[in-house]
């Protein structure tokens, strides 16, 4: 698996075939919960219990319970919150504890009372992935400069490449370590033709431009005036709107960029040349933020925030779906700080929507890891073609 690089140089997992190609040989699967967890299919009921999460046979239309009141001698009576499950080894009642039912305190989980997915009770908003992620590449770099360095390589090449199929290069940025590599483009008149470059923000504040706050002063001040990229080409937001109108106002003005600068994909989605993601100690990307509405939202191109956990609380977040339809996403991760959630991330099966880096999964493009050594500092890299232990359920 990859070691850590030395004098900046990246390295992929040895054999970039498997790892750059198919991240699921490596066993780092966010899409296959464990069984437990998947839905049934219609007409069958999950043993919740059993640690395989066995299907069992079809469960009766209304959950029984056992109503013996007199049990045999040297039995104990079965708990009447148990649910009985005709013609199955558990007609007796299911064991109300077994395998990962005790919880971390020492209780015993909560009995389920779903009838079924979407009976009865409002289901769960995030779906697990269907597809697998075939190309996804993890790129580690000695440290931050030399990282920095790597990532402007990766924004110079996308952008040589589109430019040279359609004349133009579409670019989407947040804020941090990321603008630090496009000021180092800024600063070589050679490095691109940035008269067709077009650039827009994975999330912003719904601040002033002017206000420290804002990812685009940030950008303009540091990359966008230096490098002469032209003013029209770079979507900011509308200032002093409530923040429901200037997440419409954005998308409006991502639908007005035309087609052969910036194409939809089959679902009318539209296809960016690069993304370019931060990660916060949350797993949250762009401004989509565990177990929120609009981390699981299918429909719309820009949502806004009213209370985001991080402050500012208004923000505008560009949707999963657009972001995987780019031909390349970059998630970039620099640093001691980001070590623990770029482990979880990449090393801990989670639910879906609890770690919402887990959901960018390009549907035809690209996906980067770009790490150095701090942040890859707590991987187990060397381990993750051990069947034993990957995926991991702790």
């Amino acid at each position: 698996m990859f070691q850590p690089v030395l004098q900046g140089q990246p390295k992929v997992t040895p054999s970039a075939g498997r790892v750059a190609q198919n991240l699921s040989a490596l066993r780092v699967r966010p899409d296959h919960p464990s069984r437990a967890h998947r839905p049934a299919a219609s007409g069958q009921t999950v043993d919740a219990t059993s640690s395989n999460g066995a299907v069992v046979a079809p469960a009766p239309t209304e959950p029984q319970e056992l109503q013996d009141p007199s049990p045999a001698p040297g039995t104990r009576r079965a708990s009447p919150r148990i649910n009985v499950i005709k013609g199955t080894r558990w007609e007796k009642g299911i064991p109300p504890v077994m395998g990962a039912h005790l919880m971390a305190s020492g209780s015993v989980a909560p009995i389920s009372v779903s009838k079924g997915a979407g009976q009865g009770i409002t289901p769960h908003m995030f779906l697990y992935p269907e597809k697998e992620i075939t190309n996804t590449s993890i790129l580690q770099y000695g440290n931050g400069d030399s990282g920095a360095a790597g990532l402007a390589e990766i924004v110079q090449s996308a952008a040589a490449d589109a430019i040279e199929k359609k004349g133009s290069f579409t670019l989407v940025i947040s804020g941090g370590s990321m603008i630090k590599a496009l000021a180092q483009l800024a600063a070589d008149s050679t490095a691109s033709d940035f008269s067709k470059w077009h650039v827009a923000w994975a999330d912003e504040r719904n601040v002033a431009l002017s206000n420290p706050d804002s990812n685009f002063k940030g950008a303009d001040e540091a990359f966008l005036q230096k490098a002469g990229i032209p003013a029209q080409q770079t979507y900011a937001l509308k200032e002093g709107l409530p923040v429901d109108e200037t997440a419409k106002e954005y998308e409006g003005q991502l639908l007005r960029i035309s087609q052969q600068v910036l194409p939809r994909n089959s679902a009318g989605f539209p296809v960016f040349d690069l993304v370019l993601l931060g990660i916060g100690p949350d797993g949250h990307v762009a401004s989509l933020f565990p177990n929120r509405s609009q981390t699981a939202a299918r429909k719309g191109w820009v949502l806004p925030v009213s209370d985001s956990p991080k402050p500012p609380s208004e923000r505008i977040t560009l949707t999963l779906p657009v972001i995987n339809a780019a031909k390349e996403v970059g998630i970039v991760a620099f640093g001691d700080g980001k070590a623990e959630i770029v482990q979880r991330v990449l090393e801990v099966q989670a639910l879906p929507g609890s770690l919402p880096a887990q959901l960018v999964r390009p549907d035809e493009g690209k996906l980067y890891w770009l790490l150095d050594a701090g942040s890859a500092g707590n991987l187990r890299s060397g381990k993750w073609e051990d069947a034993k232990a990957f995926p991991r359920s702790t």
